[in-house]
């Protein structure tokens, strides 16, 4: 009977162990804790040994040999826990830190957000018509080179979401304040906000189970709808683990999964113009930066008690929309981009950080004059509007602009209700200087000269678009409708030339014309 007693046993035991093999991504998240914090099992298991050797039984014998070691090893883990955050930051700066700092950052005017997330969510929202679904939680994405918002359409409520699939995706525009939306459907056979075997995170942790996962962007690339997935994991150090850009995943439309090295996720056409740098990872690299000394215990010494050069991050709070930004420099590059202020309770602005979002290469922004951060940016909004109903509307979203050299702050005031865009205000990071616009031309205008002058508007049909060269400048003549405009290259930022370039007869398109110059391309 003992022997079928402990066959049954066995049999248990490999049965659990098979069923939790086989839901391990339910585990996920539990075992990645310990993971990620190998010193917190150690203390555990210390713990366990103890709790299972008996110790009275030891006490009352006098052999305290065992419990000494077992204790000792539960304190040296306690330690251990209290060290490992410390070391793995020290070992995440030496391997992520500035590589170039500079007093000026190029960003492009053409691409700065305008919609605010809950803004674009609003729009979104209210075009779904269909009763079972609804749309998940917004991310950052790009659409023809171009940052957008992104959001699933997923099956709404628990039971729907276990027998019905995605039904595709809604982009929408950040570049304006209208509700302009580009809607694909296509149904996922795996993506969010299914359940249970079709999931997602399901899928993907079956395939590569000790990592973290990024945020879930939509690609429309070729007439077809993916889902990129960059990935965090680990390098294992005994008692602490140092995250480090893993891959990226690729999920089409069947579900199919392709598992990219980072090296591989770079030269892929499809991800060529695509943020896949964690952008997770992105935060955790920033607060590493105050880990700078070249010793751990150097480190600590001067985070407890000095506090040099110490940074924080800091988002504005109850609005759902952390650090980092993701902006598109002049040379239409991405990037992840983190405004962080001193430590304490100062708010100005120490330093903006920039990561190459293909790449993770790291750069930092440093200004020689004290410069006003993005929590008392929304402050001086307020005050500039002292009769306005704050009560209903909200200012959200500072997001940092570079005009002509100088740092500003986009503040978006929004109902809060989410439904619409009331004003855009800016402020000057410097002087204080608030400006505030109700019309988006205006804003546009604003980003791309710095003030706002009255504009023309040349809308029509493109019938023509020759080119050619003069005194070293290449020139164009644009036949817009019964208009024939002469345009020089000197007079164009690189993304007016790009818009231009990409005119073709029969467009429909809207030139903006301010002071005899293009000011924007619009179709």
């Amino acid at each position: 009977m003992k022997g079928m007693r402990d066959y049954s046993a066995l049999v248990v035991a490999l049965a659990v162990l098979l069923l939790g093999w086989f839901f391990r991504p339910w585990f996920h998240g539990l075992v990645m804790g310990f993971y990620r914090n190998p010193a917190l099992l150690y203390m555990f298991l210390a713990l366990g040994a103890l709790m299972a050797v008996k110790p009275k039984r030891y006490v009352l014998g006098k052999n305290y040999t065992l419990l000494l070691i077992l204790g000792g090893l539960f304190l040296l883990s306690i330690v251990a826990l209290i060290l490992s955050s410390p070391f793995a930051n020290t070992a995440l700066y030496k391997e992520y830190h500035p590589s170039l700092v500079t007093g000026e950052l190029n960003l492009s005017t053409s691409y700065i957000r305008i919609l605010p997330k809950f803004t674009a969510y609003r729009y979104a929202i209210d075009t779904i018509e269909y009763a079972r679904y609804t749309l998940s939680d917004g991310h950052l994405t790009m659409l023809n080179g171009t940052p957008v918002w992104g959001f699933y359409i997923v099956p709404d409520g628990a039971w729907n979401s276990i027998r019905l699939k995605g039904k595709g995706i809604l982009f929408v525009d950040m570049g304006t304040t209208q509700a302009k939306m580009k809607r694909i459907e296509e149904e996922l056979q795996v993506g969010p906000g299914m359940q249970f075997f079709d999931n997602l995170n399901w899928v993907l942790y079956k395939k590569h189970y000790l990592i973290d996962l990024d945020l879930p962007r939509a690609l429309y690339y070729n007439g077809k709808l993916y889902i990129v997935v960059p990935y965090i994991s680990y390098d294992f150090k005994v008692f602490y683990t140092v995250p480090k850009w893993g891959g990226v995943f690729i999920v089409d439309e069947e579900g199919n999964v392709e598992d990219l090295s980072p090296k591989e996720a770079m030269k892929d056409e499809r991800l060529r113009d695509f943020p896949i740098f964690p952008e997770k990872l992105v935060r955790s690299v920033v607060k590493a930066q105050n880990y700078w000394k070249e010793g751990v215990f150097a480190n600590i010494k001067n985070l407890w008690l000095h506090h040099e050069n110490q940074i924080e991050l800091i988002d504005v709070s109850n609005q759902g929309n952390r650090q980092p930004f993701l902006v598109v420099a002049s040379d239409r590059r991405k990037y992840w981009m983190t405004a962080v202020e001193p430590y304490g309770k100062a708010h100005g602005l120490a330093a903006i950080y920039l990561m190459d979002a293909r790449t993770g290469e790291m750069s930092q922004v440093k200004f020689e004059t004290p410069l006003t951060g993005p929590v008392k940016a929304i402050d001086y909004v307020k005050k500039a509007l002292p009769t306005f109903d704050w009560s209903q509307f909200m200012a959200v979203e500072p997001i940092p602009v570079f005009i002509d050299g100088t740092l500003w702050w986009r503040v978006a005031i929004i109902p809060r209700s989410g439904s619409g865009v009331a004003k855009i205000a800016f402020v000057n990071a410097e002087t204080k200087e608030v400006k505030i616009f109700e019309d988006e031309r205006e804003v546009k205008e604003f980003l791309l000269r710095g003030e706002v002058v009255q504009a023309e508007e040349v809308k029509g049909e493109i019938k023509a678009l020759y080119s050619y060269i003069k005194d070293g400048n290449t020139h164009w003549i644009l036949v817009v409708g019964n208009r024939t405009l002469y345009i020089s290259a000197a007079d164009l930022s690189e993304e007016l030339i790009f818009k231009l370039l990409s005119l073709k007869p029969g467009d429909n398109a809207t030139v903006v014309i301010s002071e005899g110059r293009i000011v924007d391309i619009r179709r």
